[in-house]
């Protein structure tokens, strides 16, 4: 396996653009589902590489990159009241996607959803417009932040790509995939997991974390470097009545988040 080889693409447009982000209803949706934006990609952002690697996950080499930028964004850490110790209303969630092209990794423009929307920040799960291949790119998995330090919530845990059934309709699904209903598979020939990541905690002290599909929890270590497991997760009680949000992970052994 190649090692991966960032490629920080600094352009005059890139480093004049004062976008930060998109939001939602800039983007375009299929099937005139609003559940089915379509991200633009990459994301063109300095400190945010292009990475070339055959490897069959995300490497690295992108996604912590794309944590710490996302961190840095507008309203997207340290945004807590501090008596109530809630989220502000300048507080915001952004998502990337994460995706494959057929030459390298990328990672898509951020997208902005405030804390106190429903649902706060929503995937793009009609998957990413890449500036250089188009659309139908395999998506391996969504990240975002948490603004006020607050841990991964049940919610999180069950955000994955989403792609097309034959018979029609669309179903999440807990593998790497394209939108349009292609499953991936690396060099043996078995799927490829999806992940979710978080970035949360404070601006001088942020928490890194990822989970697959079976909830299995990892936080970042920068020594030595590398992913920890720490814990598995599984979604809380649903929503309901007396909880909107329904209930926090149950994790074992429990995190001290």
């Amino acid at each position: 396996m190649r090692p991966a080889i960032p490629l920080v693409l600094i352009t005059a447009w890139a480093c004049t653009s004062s976008k930060l982000y998109f939001l939602r209803t800039e983007l375009p949706i299929l099937e005139e589902d609003p559940n089915l934006a379509v991200a633009p990609g990459p994301w063109k952002h300095p400190d945010v590489p292009i990475v070339i690697s055959d490897a069959a996950i995300v490497p690295d080499d992108l996604i912590l990159p794309a944590l710490k930028a996302l961190m840095a964004l507008p309203g997207a850490t340290d945004a807590c009241d501090p008596n109530s110790k809630r989220p502000r209303r300048d507080a915001v969630e952004y998502c990337v996607t994460l995706y494959k092209t057929p030459h390298d990794w990328r990672v898509s423009w951020p997208v902005r959803g405030l804390v106190d929307e429903q649902g706060a920040c929503f995937p793009a799960y009609g998957g990413v417009d890449d500036e250089d291949f188009g659309r139908d790119m395999p998506i391996f998995g969504f990240a975002h932040n948490h603004p006020c330090g607050t841990p991964v919530s049940s919610r999180d845990l069950k955000v994955f790509p989403a792609m097309r059934l034959e018979q029609g309709g669309w179903v999440v699904v807990t593998y790497g995939a394209t939108p349009s209903g292609r499953l991936i598979r690396d060099s043996r020939g078995e799927l490829v997991p999806a992940w979710g990541w978080l970035a949360t905690g404070h601006q001088d002290s942020p928490r890194f974390y990822k989970w697959n599909q079976t909830g299995r929890m990892y936080r970042w270590s920068e020594e030595p470097r590398g992913w920890d497991a720490v814990s598995t997760c599984q979604p809380g009680t649903p929503p309901g009545p007396l909880s909107p949000r329904g209930g926090p992970p149950e994790c074992v052994p429990a995190l001290q988040w």
